[in-house]
């Protein structure tokens, strides 16, 4: 994952996983996985589906 902070344009950057829950058809809870991407400058904070990045890196040819 490329990062530039839209808020200060800082490089540097810490990830972290968390679990919260999810409403899925049929109203039953299921916990999902997400990446918070902190800025290390000014901590600005964006949240990314791990189901979505991970699936994304799957497809992606390896050298």
């Amino acid at each position: 994952m490329n990062f530039r902070c839209s808020k200060c344009d800082g490089e540097e950057y810490s990830v972290k996983t968390t679990f919260m829950a999810e409403k899925t058809p049929g109203l039953r809870l299921e916990l999902g996985t997400y990446y918070l991407k902190t800025c290390s400058n000014c901590g600005y904070t964006e949240m990314y589906s791990a189901k979505i990045l991970d699936r994304d890196e799957k497809l992606k040819p390896e050298y």
